[in-house]
């Protein structure tokens, strides 16, 4: 990704919550509703690997803005592959634009990472062990937003060696990035909740209880319009709060950075919007990631 092509973006509001979902065959004990469940360890699973079982529909009460979607904490295989669909009507007979097959998993290593040697030192890709080291997420933007009611996720994971797609998340919403980028100094940080317990020997031997690492991003956006600061992210900042979700990225195509830096999280503070001279706002946005 060349620097130019950064741009901060914040997507919100995930409107799977208001959504009737239907399509698929999903487990009586961990049901398709799950999807809508804010918690993500509360698993929607298929009931096989079909395609015709491993889909959903997303239709929306009202016409809505999408410009991307998300599936968080799945299983899905490296050989997976998913599609968007997006239609104008609820009956799903009017399609507005298709995805296509795209790979579930991207290229989440770079080249200077690998070894010449290693089979994947041309795509990138993980090792099916390996992608326990990484936030299970899979997201696409739209070629531009489009005015829908529904949104069909389609997933084709045929050899998943689970036997069956689980889903943690499902997210689709509209999504903002400002005339002008964040400013220099974006903060990248990992929020790590190990803790610690002291024997009471003479060596005071210490054993840990690890906890997995949230990622952090905090940056100013310090050139916002007086529209861009009010419709937009003072909006976003009352109607998110601190226990609403907002995916950040900063490339809309996934990538061994993009990859890294992209995630579904929460406002870990609500800061002011300033006017600090005539017709500018400034805010800081602080976000720490949902697992």
């Amino acid at each position: 990704m060349k620097e130019g092509d950064r741009h901060s973006t914040l997507c919100w509001p995930n409107y799977v919550n208001e959504a009737a979902l239907s399509g698929g065959a999903w487990s009586a004990e961990l049901p398709r509703s799950n999807l809508q469940d804010p918690v993500y360890a509360e698993i929607a699973e298929t009931a096989d690997l079909s395609l015709s079982s491993t889909q959903f529909d997303v239709t929306f009460p009202r016409f809505r803005t999408v410009a991307m979607g998300l599936i968080a904490k799945h299983n899905l295989s490296v050989a997976a592959r998913w599609r968007m669909r997006i239609f104008r009507d609820a009956g799903a007979t009017n399609e507005m634009w298709d995805s296509g097959w795209r790979r579930a998993w991207p290229a989440v290593y770079s080249s200077s990472e690998l070894n010449w040697e290693d089979p994947n030192y041309w795509s990138g890709v993980p090792f099916e062990d390996d992608r326990k080291d990484f936030t299970p997420i899979a997201w696409m933007f739209a070629d531009r937003p489009q005015v829908c009611r529904r949104v069909r996720i389609e997933i084709d994971n045929p050899t998943n060696p689970d036997g069956a797609v689980r889903i943690g998340r499902a997210f689709i919403a509209n999504a903002w990035r400002g005339r002008f980028n964040a400013s220099w100094g974006i903060q990248y940080g990992l929020d790590i909740g190990t803790t610690f317990e002291t024997a009471d020997n003479e060596d005071e031997t210490e054993y840990a209880d690890p906890k997995s690492a949230r990622r952090t991003v905090s940056f100013d956006l310090s050139h916002l319009s007086e529209e861009e600061g009010f419709s937009q992210i003072h909006a976003m900042m009352r109607r998110q709060g601190l226990h609403k979700e907002v995916f950040y990225t900063e490339n809309e195509t996934p990538g061994p950075q993009s990859f890294a830096k992209s995630f579904v999280g929460r406002l870990s503070s609500v800061n002011p919007l300033t006017n600090p001279y005539y017709a500018n706002y400034t805010n800081a946005v602080n976000l720490r990631e949902i697992l």
